[in-house]
């Protein structure tokens, strides 16, 4: 039995020996694996951190942006502005990290223009809202197009004859501007507009969209985003955002591929790259100050505010003698309306006839108002009509008009919705301006610049001063073009140097007001970075003063 007993003891030492292996090679294999879900642990947190300061570095951005716009436009020009500036919007260093090795930035990237004035390659800067047709405006212009439009002579190039044809709908013209657009889609738009549920020829309300079977309502009001148009009828994410599935405004190789397109098909960028509900201008002069309107009901205090504004004693007081007895140019004659100017060129002297306590009852319409207008003074066999000292010649427009249309405000509103800034706006937009042949508008878009230190080209009169139109046109021109644009659009891309981690989100900055607000925000990020590396950028260090 002590033999047998004996004989065990090894078994038994070999077995321990074995749990002992067993155990430690499961405790080894928790401590790796402890170690492993730290080691993941704490790349989750470093890759977290990232990922915040990649958004961090967006807002950066953003702020940058709302501190560059709060500053006057003469101001920004000398920072290099806010068109294509790649000093102060490509690659813009926000960290270096803790280890003062690892770069984030960020950059600023927007849809550049072509040398036909299409859409096509980027640049470093921001994008003009007023370059877009704002669709909250087409219902005021559709109001008023009878006295923007007239009827206009209209070439059949075909027959080469000639027919009068009545153009009695400014909106429609533009919305058909669009590649792709039909007369359907441009009705049903402006149904969803307007405040009545009576449908257009080809449009449609509140039958056609309660009949579905998921019904709901249009607005019949303005709309809060570009987005909400794939509830009009006939209107398609395809149609508004084409092939541009990343939405980062340009063409990529993958995206032509993928759609059969190339970067000249029409419509590849979508409606989205044409249209805004938010483009407006500050009412305001380029040093930020407040214009002075015209129409207001004091002349002395008009005459006082226009003298300061423009410093030119002939000037002011013309413009207050035509608010109490002047004539527009072109005006229909009636028994009262002088149809010459028997009294010669206004001079300040004529202002001791002027009674700047009585009533002023002509309003001017727009700055063009006053060229080539007269002004009548006295009454009866002592009635004499002076011409306007705003001269009609280029030369003298060239010197005058600037200073007016800087200074000059024609109502009293904080800010002027809706019309397209000439200098930034793509071809199409041009196009949809009826009363405009394709020769003019394509020497516009040849002479066009966004960098010409010409102060002429900061309004949209720029083309009746160097002769491209007529000033019969540019009136009519006036309501519906600008030369700026208070309300701007950035894509920011916050990055980092050395890895593929971003953040990239596209805001919309209202500039009107002295401090410039966010009013909206759209996170891309879901679509990714957008732009290779080499695009990007890279910058270690750059400082930027304000």
């Amino acid at each position: 039995m002590i033999a047998k007993g004996r004989s065990l003891r090894p078994q038994r030492r070999g077995f321990f020996l074995i749990l002992v292996l067993v155990v430690v090679a499961v405790c080894t294999m928790a401590v790796y694996s402890f170690t492993e879900l730290m080691v993941a642990y704490e790349d989750s947190t470093y890759l977290s951190a990232d990922l915040v300061q990649a958004r961090v570095n967006v807002e950066s951005g953003v702020d940058t942006t709302r501190l560059l716009l709060s500053k006057p436009p003469a101001t920004r020009l000398d920072y290099g502005g806010v068109f294509n500036n790649p000093s102060m919007f490509q690659a813009v260093n926000v960290s270096m990290g803790t280890d003062n090795a690892t770069a984030s930035s960020f950059t600023i990237v927007a849809t550049g223009l072509t040398e036909t004035g299409s859409y096509g390659g980027i640049r470093f800067g921001l994008q003009n809202e007023s370059a877009r047709l704002n669709l909250n405006a087409l219902t005021a212009l559709e109001e008023n197009s009878d006295a923007i439009l007239s009827t206009l002579l209209v070439t059949d190039e075909e027959s080469e004859e000639s027919e009068e044809t009545e153009i009695d709908n400014i909106a429609v013209s533009l919305l058909m501007s669009l590649p792709g657009m039909s007369l359907e889609i441009a009705d049903a738009i402006l149904d969803w507009l307007d405040e009545d549920d009576e449908p257009r020829m080809y449009g449609a309300e509140l039958e056609s969209y309660t009949s579905l079977p998921t019904p709901y309502s249009p607005t019949n009001g303005p709309l809060l985003s570009v987005e909400e148009l794939l509830l009009v009828r006939g209107i398609t994410p395809a149609l508004l955002f084409g092939a541009d599935a990343n939405r980062n405004g340009v063409l990529d190789a993958d995206e032509q591929a993928h759609y059969g397109v190339g970067i000249e098909t029409p419509g590849v960028l979508g409606w989205a790259a044409f249209l805004t509900v938010s483009g407006a201008e500050g009412n305001k002069t380029r040093d930020g100050l407040a214009r002075v309107n015209v129409n207001q009901d004091d002349m002395e205090l008009l005459y006082e505010e226009l003298l300061e504004a423009i410093g030119d004693e002939t000037y002011a007081s013309y413009i207050v003698a035509y608010r109490i007895g002047g004539t527009a140019p072109n005006a229909e004659a009636s028994g009262e309306a002088p149809e010459g100017a028997d009294g010669g060129v206004w001079s300040i002297e004529m202002m001791d006839q002027v009674d700047l306590t009585g009533e002023a009852s002509n309003p001017i319409n727009q700055v063009l108002d006053l060229v080539g207008s007269t002004v009548t003074l006295g009454n009866g066999d002592n009635a004499r009509t002076y011409a306007s000292p705003f001269l009609e010649d280029p030369v003298s427009m060239a010197l005058y008009l600037p200073v007016l249309m800087d200074v000059i405000a024609t109502q009293d509103s904080e800010t002027i919705p809706g019309r397209i800034n000439l200098n930034e706006c793509p071809a199409e937009l041009l196009y949809g301006i009826p009363f405009l042949d394709e020769e003019t508008i394509q020497a516009i878009i040849e002479l066009r610049s966004t960098e010409s230190d010409d102060p002429n080209r900061n309004f949209a009169t720029w083309p009746l001063v160097e002769g491209i139109v007529t000033i019969e046109q540019m009136r009519s021109l006036t309501p519906l073009l600008t030369g700026g644009g208070d309300v701007y659009r950035a894509q920011i891309i916050g990055f980092f140097e050395d890895s593929g981690i971003s953040s990239r989100s596209e805001v919309i900055i209202d500039a009107t007001t002295v401090n410039p607000k966010v009013i909206s925000w759209q996170n891309l990020s879901h679509l990714g970075r957008g732009f290779e590396q080499s695009v990007l950028g890279s910058r270690t260090m750059m400082n930027t003063d304000f």
